[in-house]
């Protein structure tokens, strides 16, 4: 794991996206916020961050269909997309990856428990690595 990873937070509500950008920051991570789907999709292309959080309902772009699009793209395929939601039932938060999420978190979601939530997904994806 990088030793301060890149995430792309996105979130509609502005307070929210201040308060993660900032705890997350506080955590040893580096935040590059969007507020939109789309603009998401263009910072991770020139980006590139090491993890994607977003939340499912946001606007202007469904999630899923933004999960569709990175997956789909050679630069952004390999980079583990975490979603934030207060609608996702348990039978998905259990199977993250046959939905092509790296995990999902309930939402609202304290800072430390998104920031641990993110460190393990980034372990995960760096295991596999150190392994070969």
């Amino acid at each position: 794991m990088p030793p301060r990873p890149l995430v792309l937070l996105v979130d509609g509500h502005a307070d929210t996206l201040a308060l993660y950008a900032l705890a997350l920051s506080a955590t040893g991570f580096n935040v590059v916020p969007a507020k939109n789907g789309a603009e998401a999709f263009t910072r991770a292309w020139e980006t590139h961050p090491d993890i994607i959080v977003t939340e499912l309902p946001m606007p202007h772009y469904d999630g899923w269909k933004f999960l569709q699009d990175l997956k789909e793209s050679p630069r952004t395929r390999d980079i583990p997309v975490v979603a934030m939601s207060g609608q996702v039932q348990a039978p998905i938060r259990g199977q993250p990856d046959h939905e092509g999420f790296a995990a999902f978190l309930t939402s609202p979601c304290r800072p430390d428990e998104l920031a641990e939530g993110l460190r393990q997904v980034l372990d995960r994806k760096a295991r596999p690595a150190a392994g070969r």
